[in-house]
């Protein structure tokens, strides 16, 4: 029986004199340095993802001073309770919209003159015969009336402009005929 008592005396000063050496100390401080930096790290990231996803500025507060109070668990909750998207994505989400938006009403294409929504091919204005295009003297494509040159056929368009209005009777004349 004194044997064993002996025996786990021994067992006892060993384990003692491991959490007491040298190395075990610098290995617990090491660790807890460690876990000191990653701490203030996951501060530092709440803050900057905070920034990027929350436009009000005590919101961004609150979720930094929880990440500080609360070491590990408040990065945590911030990431649990964050908004889903960046700012970023959101506001270009919204101009896509907008855009979307202007595109099926006919924002894009409207006449300078009177803002009647107008086609991409329309040489003249239907509501207010204003000229938006000259159609090229070679293709028939529509041209922009400030180009020198068609783009479609190279041919020079310069001296080869129409006037919008005798266009717009020539238009409205073949509307006469197929409705009489």
């Amino acid at each position: 029986m004194d044997l064993l008592i002996l025996q786990a005396a021994e067992t006892t000063d060993s384990a003692g004199s491991f959490f007491d050496s040298p190395w075990w100390r610098f290995t617990t401080m090491m660790a807890k340095a460690l876990l000191v930096a990653m701490w203030l790290a996951l501060i530092f990231w709440t803050y900057k993802d905070a920034k990027r996803r929350i436009t009000d500025q005590l919101m961004i507060g609150v979720a930094v001073a929880t990440s500080l109070i609360f070491p590990y668990i408040g990065t945590l909750f911030y990431v649990i309770l964050r908004p889903p998207e960046y700012l970023e994505d959101v506001l270009e989400r919204d101009l896509e919209i907008r855009s979307r938006e202007q595109e099926l009403v006919g924002g894009a294409n409207r006449c300078p003159a009177c803002r009647n929504p107008v086609r991409d091919d329309f040489l003249v204005c239907p509501k207010c015969r204003r000229e938006l295009k000259v159609s090229c003297g070679s293709c028939a494509r529509p041209l922009d009336p400030s180009w020198k040159i068609c783009p479609y056929c190279a041919s020079d368009v310069a001296g080869k402009r129409r006037s919008a209005e005798p266009a717009a009777e020539a238009v409205v004349g073949e509307e006469d005929e197929l409705f009489a």
